[in-house]
């Protein structure tokens, strides 16, 4: 388990890497409130774009969390929760 954890992390952290240069200052600050909504315990964020949904997962494996993400009709649906391998 804990080498699929750090295998995911490895690919989370590669991937980021390749859209790290497409972030704009608009998504940084979008992934900044996501990062506090869900620090403050709101688990589900909405977003039309693949780029923040990169974005989010990424954030969400770097601190920890995991994601499900949902395709709907207006983009994605992303649910985070704590990672079982850092509880």
């Amino acid at each position: 388990m804990k080498k699929l954890s750090i295998v995911l992390l490895g690919v989370a952290l590669f991937s980021g890497a390749a859209f790290a240069g497409n972030v704009t200052e608009a998504d940084q600050k979008w992934l900044t409130a996501v990062g506090k909504m869900v620090e403050q315990g709101k688990t589900t964020v909405s977003t039309s774009s693949e780029e923040r949904l990169a974005l989010a997962k990424n954030w969400a494996a770097t601190k920890g969390y995991e994601t499900d993400v949902k395709k709907t009709e207006q983009g994605y649906q992303v649910t985070f929760s704590k990672s079982l391998a850092s509880k």
